[in-house]
């Protein structure tokens, strides 16, 4: 998970992620991690990321964007002691986080973590077995030059696979009474980001840029549960920022998020989006 990435209080906090180390709430990107982390489709989308990956024990894997470490974590344990799952962010709050909660965790003395940026690897050439990067690629400015960064860190002649998983915001959906309000929200939710539709666009990159076996699979997030789902999709701060930008009017705002907060209390709040998760190998 990419934290690198100023955030305003009216920007989504996916935004605010390219300046962790700035924000005057640090904590709260950690906690927003641990958040998504705790979903269950997200768990099960881990495991297949992992799984496309095809590491054995005494491999080499990198996590590009690592966040707060827990699939480096998961990594070490995959590849064995023999192996080394190393992950890399461009934060310090969050390469910290990273070593306190490795040094908590048993059997990951061969789990690593260095400060760093996707543009310019620090790692020789045909590295690693393994490069995974989720939600990093929609923070991106620069997309094609990051995973031609990966893919030259990973090994060649089939022995390194690249998976990357990405949302594409401008799929998301959500129930509301006020559809025309609602789509001037996810337009500037998905607009706030450097690449809000990276989902969509992996596939084509990852053809483009020669790498074999590629494969796409995507599926849709489903939210039914109000409250961590608000806090989730950032549905009050997207709204807000639709404001500032003067899409919508503050009126607007406050009656499409108390239409929301009411459909949860009745339990009828409904929001969605889709996910992509595209892997290949280097030939």
């Amino acid at each position: 998970m990419l934290s690198s990435l100023g955030m305003s209080s009216a920007k989504p906090e996916a935004e605010g992620f390219s300046n962790v180390d700035s924000s005057q709430d640090q904590r709260h990107f950690v906690d927003y991690l641990d958040l998504v982390r705790s979903r269950k489709g997200v768990r099960e989308g881990k495991e297949l990321s992992f799984a496309l990956l095809q590491l054995k024990p005494g491999d080499l894997a990198l996590d590009v964007g690592c966040g707060t470490g827990d699939d480096v974590i998961l990594l070490a344990k995959i590849v064995g002691e023999k192996g080394r799952a190393i992950g890399i962010d461009s934060s310090e709050v969050m390469i910290s986080e990273a070593k306190k909660r490795a040094a908590k965790s048993s059997n990951t003395l061969n789990a690593e973590f260095h400060l760093g940026s996707v543009y310019q690897l620090d790692f020789p050439d045909e590295t690693f077995n393994g490069v995974i990067a989720d939600r990093v690629f929609l923070h991106l400015e620069e997309p094609r030059k990051a995973l031609g960064e990966i893919i030259r860190v990973a090994k060649k002649d089939g022995k390194g696979r690249i998976v990357t998983h990405d949302p594409d915001w401008d799929s998301l959906v959500i129930d509301s009474e006020f559809k025309e309000v609602t789509r001037k929200i996810v337009k500037t939710a998905s607009d706030w980001l450097k690449n809000g539709t990276a989902g969509r666009r992996m596939y084509g990159m990852f053809k483009e840029a020669g790498l074999a076996d590629v494969t796409v699979n995507g599926g849709a997030v489903i939210f039914t549960d109000y409250e961590p789902s608000f806090q989730h999709l950032e549905l009050e701060k997207a709204s807000k920022a639709a404001v500032a930008k003067g899409v919508i009017s503050e009126q607007e705002q406050e009656r499409w998020v108390a239409d929301l907060q009411r459909k949860g209390e009745q339990g009828r709040f409904l929001a969605s989006f889709t996910t992509f998760r595209v892997a290949g190998t280097r030939m």
